[in-house]
């Protein structure tokens, strides 16, 4: 299976790999890529399930192809440890590769040696450079880094990036974030299939064993294969770890002691340390390597395959493998790579050596950037906290809160405060405990905590006031100003932030100047002063761009966008997004992405590009890991899409959505919510139920107003007959005010001018002229805006229109209103027989994605199998 670059491999061009069955076109298409790699870098993603051969085929385009060419190649591997060697590939890149890479990462400074592996792939003469990374199932955080950092520069590189990994991921493995961004004409993804039957027959032609027996005891996998069809027995074994293990009992004592070692030891080992840890002699190692069971290059030993060390490894009583690890880690000694020495200390169960060394080795991840790694280290740590001292107990919880906020693991990030605050409540650092007061506040809000949450914030300003003027009050005064603008308490919100502002001003802290600028200009827009509001933003914006203060960039572009949209101006929101999400990627900023992905989406949804609204929060959705603010922005906007193109499962949505926001508490989540369900419930004819929405939704304005959303629940409230207008001092916004002095027309050219295109049709739409009333139901014919282009419908047939402009057939329309662009591109690799694994992989999906939407699509054709998908989707009239 083959995507990628515009050109495929010359159909002349034939490889007979000895040993490669099968694998000619994906050969071809390396050999291709490779080809192209000096005019613009090339990424070639191989695929496949593990034993698939991805190795091997690498390995046969390096020693056949780019050997011959002359090609510098460049390898580095993933290994299976509890955390990952931060930048573990290009470690071992590192150690072929002398100077500034080398000493960069010795220093712990990523930038640095992102800059010189990227001058290690710039244009020269002869041949592109190859560079592999192998097993990225398995590879930190920082490397996964690192391939976005090269595939975004692709164009100005020569070289051929090959990586491989495994597609048994998880919905929540980070390598699925990752794959999304790996796209365009430099990319190309190779999948490797299981073998065929004819192949296993080749394979096994003249060895006696059954070939289809062996094909389906192993479907097709090439190393399953291969380890059946070398059994001394010639029998098929039950498993293929069966067959690992029987070849294994047949090797003497001290070998089998080395086996057992060098699968503690890892994917790779120096000889002199696997007959250390071994406790064997080197003849007792080449009796393994005789055997095939291990591999080597005269430097290095390898198992044939990961496969087989986890056979091994997973044979060893816990006994056994516990004294492996307390070995290894003793042989590592003090210089060792101190992530490796904290796998081995917590392999070996020994909590003073784990609480140490796993502390230790999370700092260094953090240097590095592979914080997700960090993280775990931390938390493995912490397990051991007994044997700590107050000061690295300290260290470590900080640590950890910090590390799993920026990944999203806010369960434990709170975990980790709440302990913190707890050990710091003996009163032996005030202002130390303050701050981190604040951090549980700002958490429990976003988890949707509000009523543990404020206790805190308000503590931390009490205990800070007792300082002074410091850059810590000013902290806690920026967060209590932002808590209030969220809240929509904007004349209390403007007064604490100015407050923040001027105290920030007097300590020289010009980031919490930042912040504060952010909640100032943000209540100042939201209550009416739209100007000088946006104008505030935009210095704010700019300021933290010529800083270079990247927690600032992010929230005020997220901020700035979401009061433009909460003033209907999406049009002015998107650049302002495109500033954020740029900083967002490039600095990896998980949540800050997600909530710019959200706040898109909502852009998005206004402009009426609905289809574009809900791939933004589909791509949140297959995130690894979301906070419930986060989640509560996908669902409202899932809710708010299907309500108006008249989607089932609608109400799903929008009672998860309802629960979410309740939770949170505050009208910015609860205003979207109501409406939506509002207008569902209006949609569907259920007046009274409509009624109820509306009026659940009139407290959350008894104070501090915003006048355009007031001016939508006004809109809402007098088509389902609610008797509730804006109080008079509120200046309804002139498209509402047009709406309610009858003027449609009017209403839809400035509903035009902003850019909201289901508003201009919605508003045409209550017309009494039929000119209006069939422009509103062509342009909701166009969103797909289905309820309420039946609404207009029938008004142009109850005003005597006879030639009312018939919709989509029945059969077409279930296209229109049921399947969503998505779900045609779902049901197109559906009909041509792809799994859902396969068509994740296709579309950048994560698998539990895609099993929705094939449900959904098997729903609206009204088809129970997905072989009769194709048949139903052209009954449809359908184009797959």
């Amino acid at each position: 299976m083959l995507s990628g670059d515009d050109a495929t491999p010359s159909t002349s061009y034939r490889w007979q790999a000895v040993g490669l069955l099968e694998r000619g076109e994906q050969l071809a298409t390396l050999v291709d890529r490779f080809d192209r790699a000096g005019d613009a870098g090339r990424l070639v993603v191989v695929t496949g399930e593990a034993g698939a051969g991805k190795t091997a085929l690498v390995q046969e385009f390096v020693t056949t192809h780019a050997a011959a060419a002359g090609a510098r190649v460049l390898t580095g591997r993933c290994d299976d440890l509890f955390a990952a060697r931060p930048l573990g590939p290009l470690a071992d890149i590192a150690r072929d590769v002398a100077g500034p890479l080398h000493d960069a990462l010795a220093r712990g400074d990523q930038g640095a040696a992102f800059d010189a592996f990227l001058a290690e792939l710039a244009p020269a003469s002869g041949a592109p450079a190859v560079v592999v990374l192998e097993d990225l199932q398995w590879a930190d955080e920082a490397t996964l880094d690192l391939v976005r950092f090269v595939a975004r520069r692709l164009d100005a590189l020569s070289c051929l990036l090959l990586v491989t990994h495994r597609t048994d991921l998880s919905d929540t493995h980070p390598l699925r974030r990752v794959s999304g961004a790996l796209v365009g004409p430099l990319v190309t993804r190779v999948h490797l299939p299981p073998l065929s039957l004819e192949a296993v027959r080749t394979l096994a032609d003249g060895s006696g064993v059954d070939a289809e027996s062996v094909h389906a005891r192993t479907h097709g996998n090439p190393f399953f294969v291969v380890e059946l069809l070398g059994s001394e027995s010639g029998a098929v074994p039950i498993t293929v770890r069966d067959t690992i293990l029987a070849r294994a009992a047949q090797l003497p004592g001290p070998a089998r002691d080395a086996l057992d070692a060098a699968a503690v030891l890892g994917r790779e080992v120096a000889p002199e340390l696997l007959v250390g840890v071994g406790d064997c002699s080197v003849d007792a190692v080449d009796e393994c390597v005789r055997a095939g069971l291990l591999v080597g290059d005269g430097t290095r030993l390898a198992f044939r395959h990961d496969l087989a060390r986890e056979a091994i490894d997973d044979a060893l009583t816990p006994l056994r493998r516990r004294q492996l690890h307390s070995r290894a880690l003793a042989a590592l000694g003090e210089d060792g790579d101190i992530v490796r020495r904290a796998h081995h200390a917590v392999g070996s169960g020994d909590p003073s050596a784990i609480a140490e060394l796993a502390a230790r080795a999370g700092d260094h991840c953090v240097s590095l950037g592979a914080r997700r790694e960090a993280a775990a280290l931390y938390g493995r740590a912490l397990e051991h906290r007994s044997v700590m001292d107050d000061a690295t107990r300290r260290h470590v919880l900080e640590a950890r809160v910090e590390t799993c906020k920026l990944v999203e693991e806010l369960d434990a990030a709170i975990s980790a405060a709440e302990e913190l605050v707890a050990m710091l409540d003996d009163g032996s650092d005030e202002l130390a405990l303050g701050m981190w007061e604040i951090e549980l506040f700002r958490m429990y809000r976003n988890e949707g905590r509000g009523s543990d949450a404020a206790p805190y914030l308000a503590s931390a300003v009490r205990r800070l006031e007792a300082f002074g003027e410091t850059r810590e009050l000013a902290h806690a005064v920026a967060q209590a100003a932002g808590a209030l603008m969220v809240s929509g308490r904007h004349a209390e919100a403007i007064a604490e932030a100015r407050r923040a502002w001027e105290l920030a001003e007097a300590c020289g802290a010009d980031d919490i100047v930042l912040d504060a600028m952010d909640s100032y200009g943000c209540s100042l827009a939201m209550s009416g002063q739209e100007d000088e509001g946006f104008r505030v933003l935009a210095d704010a914006l700019d300021r933290a761009k010529a800083a270079a203060s990247y927690l600032n960039v992010v929230r005020t572009a997220n901020n700035w966008a979401s009061t433009l949209l909460i003033t209907f101006d999406p049009r002015s929101a998107l650049p302002v997004l495109e500033v954020g999400l740029t900083v967002a990627v490039e600095q990896d900023m998980t949540t800050w992405h997600n909530a710019l992905l959200n706040t898109r989406s909502d852009a998005r949804y206004r402009l009426g590009e609905w289809d574009d609204a809900v791939t933004d929060v589909e791509t949140v959705l297959a995130a690894d890991v979301m906070s419930e603010c986060n989640r509560l922005c996908t669902v409202v906007r899932i809710g708010e899409v299907r309500t108006r193109r008249g989607d089932p499962d609608t109400w799903p949505a929008l009672d998860e959505a309802l629960t979410l926001a309740t939770q949170f508490g505050d009208r910015q989540g609860l205003h979207p919510v109501r409406v939506a369900r509002a207008e569902a419930a209006w949609f569907a004819g259920d007046v009274g139920r409509a009624r109820e929405e509306v009026a659940a939704a009139l407290p959350l304005w008894d104070r501090d107003h915003e006048a355009w959303m007031m001016g939508q629940l006004a809109v809402l409230a007098r088509r389902v007959g609610v008797d509730w207008s804006p109080p008079g001092d509120v200046m309804v916004p002139p498209p509402f005010a047009r709406w309610f002095a009858g003027d449609w027309r009017g209403a839809a050219a400035l509903w035009d001018e902003r850019g909201c295109a289901y508003e201009a049709a919605d508003a045409l739409g209550d017309s009494d002229d039929v000119d209006d009333l069939r422009s509103a139901l062509s342009r909701l014919r166009t969103l797909g805006a289905r309820p309420r282009a039946l609404q207009v419908e029938r008004r142009l047939r109850s005003l005597g229109v006879r030639d009312v402009p018939r919709g989509p057939r029945a059969t077409t329309r279930a296209n229109a209103a049921g399947l969503t662009a998505r779900e045609v591109e779902v049901a197109s690799l559906l009909s041509r027989g792809l799994a859902n694994s396969e068509i994740a992989d296709a579309l950048v999906l994560s698998p539990k994605t895609v099993d929705h939407h094939v449900t959904a699509v098997l729903s609206k054709l009204a088809v129970r199998s997905r072989r009769h998908v194709g048949a139903a989707a052209a009954r449809a009239g359908i184009d797959l």
